[in-house]
């Protein structure tokens, strides 16, 4: 079974059909030839999404949707402009700045390079950046979305992985503050060489404006995290909280929403969790059908027998995970690899949760990674080139990303936590 799984995979992948499809058919394929009764791969396609923590994914896409349509994104662009945009290569650093915000409220890297791409890419094109510079800042700082809570990716694998949703959002908090500090420098040494400009000067008093607008926006995801990290609602109940709280401020504070742009919100989100569903659904099956199949166990034994160091493993890991990422959409590929890879790094002795942390990073630095790299592809197409042309402007970028995956791999044992 799994050589049928994995190279009917392949080849279904390979000829472009869609992801969610390909993972479909061969899972059915594959159980039709074991002589599984196809019902019961009807029955894990549905059991894929019976589960009440998944029902946050849908819950933070709204409450993203909702703050766009309301105006948070350029409240937080304003104040984001205020605080940064006087250093050199103002505008890359108000775009990290603004994901980093954003990120924390939307979970979708997706949706970040999208919304925020829309707003500042054009602006730093008229400021005389490179469209390929627009777009790999735009792109790199987009993925910080899934490292910071609530990161869509991270409820997935703590549903996958059977841990808690709270630790993974903890520790990706101050990863995910770290991926942005390192984006400032990165877009500020590139401005540098390429002498993209300040931007103007805001005075205290202008600070402080930006600031007092800016702070409803940056009170959702206090109020969201902190209810979550303090036990006062589940992260599934947070994201509900995420879109009340979103509402009202869009509705009475910045007064920017209107039932016309909610109808538009929740037409985006339904496309978006449909197509985010399908996979997940479908890659349950596939996972499922991996497990029956004894996979776990054939490549534990394999890779065990070759070596048990657990650095070589994490090293392995790593690799394979960042080639993944490049042609699998991450959602399909923690539903499929997590029962895979989990009993391997459970038995050298890795904690889920850091595991978990890898694997999410892995697959957010897939998406500015071609063959693929989905959201290098949204910021080219807004900057008016193609991802081909905008891959080396995304080298310095993809290669901090890869640095800071290291030293989120490594360091736990540096620092005695194991």
């Amino acid at each position: 079974m799994p050589v049928i799984l994995g190279g009917l995979l392949l080849l279904l992948l390979a000829i472009g059909v869609p992801v969610g499809i390909s993972v479909g058919l061969a899972s059915f394929v594959s159980l039709a030839v074991e002589g599984v009764p196809p019902e019961v791969g009807a029955q894990r396609f549905i059991a894929g999404m019976r589960s009440f923590p998944l029902l946050a994914v849908p819950l933070f896409v709204l409450a993203g949707a909702i703050m766009n349509a309301g105006g948070t994104t350029q409240r937080l662009i304003d104040f984001a402009y205020a605080l940064v945009g006087r250093i050199r290569g103002g505008l890359s650093a108000v775009n990290v700045l603004t994901n980093v915000t954003f990120g924390g409220m939307s979970g979708s890297a997706v949706a970040d390079a999208s919304a925020v791409g829309r707003l500042l890419i054009p602006q730093m094109l008229r400021r005389g950046y490179s469209p390929g510079d627009a777009a790999s800042v735009t792109a790199a700082a987009s993925i910080i979305a899934l490292v910071l809570p609530p990161s869509i990716t991270m409820i997935i694998y703590a549903v996958a992985a059977e841990v808690s949703i709270g630790d993974l959002f903890f520790h990706g908090l101050y990863i995910g503050l770290a991926f942005g500090v390192a984006y400032l420098i990165t877009g500020w040494l590139i401005a540098r060489k390429k002498g993209y400009p300040a931007e103007k000067s805001t005075d205290l008093r202008g600070l402080g404006r930006a600031f007092l607008k800016a702070i409803p926006a940056l009170l959702i995801p206090v109020v969201v995290l902190g209810g979550i990290r303090l036990g006062v609602f589940t992260a599934t109940e947070g994201g509900a909280v995420a879109v009340a709280v979103a509402a009202i401020i869009g509705f009475f504070v910045y007064r920017g929403l209107t039932w016309a742009r909610i109808v538009t919100a929740m037409r985006e989100t339904a496309m978006l969790v449909a197509a985010i569903m399908l996979i997940i659904a479908m890659a349950q099956a596939y996972s499922w059908a991996l497990v029956t199949g004894g996979t776990p166990e054939i490549l534990a034994a394999a890779v065990l027998g070759i070596t048990d160091n657990i650095f070589v493993i994490l090293l392995v890991a790593n690799v394979l995970l960042l080639l993944v990422g490049t042609v699998v959409e991450g959602n399909a590929a923690i539903i499929i690899f997590t029962p895979v890879l989990l009993p391997i790094m459970t038995a050298v002795g890795v904690d889920p949760v850091h595991f978990g942390l890898i694997v999410v990073i892995n697959l957010a630095i897939g998406l500015i990674t071609p063959p693929v790299g989905i959201n290098l592809l949204i910021t080219s197409r807004i900057a008016g080139i193609s991802a081909e042309k905008a891959m080396k402007d995304m080298l310095p970028w993809l290669g901090v990303s890869i640095l800071l995956l290291f030293i989120v791999t490594y360091a736990p044992f540096a620092l005695g936590w194991y």
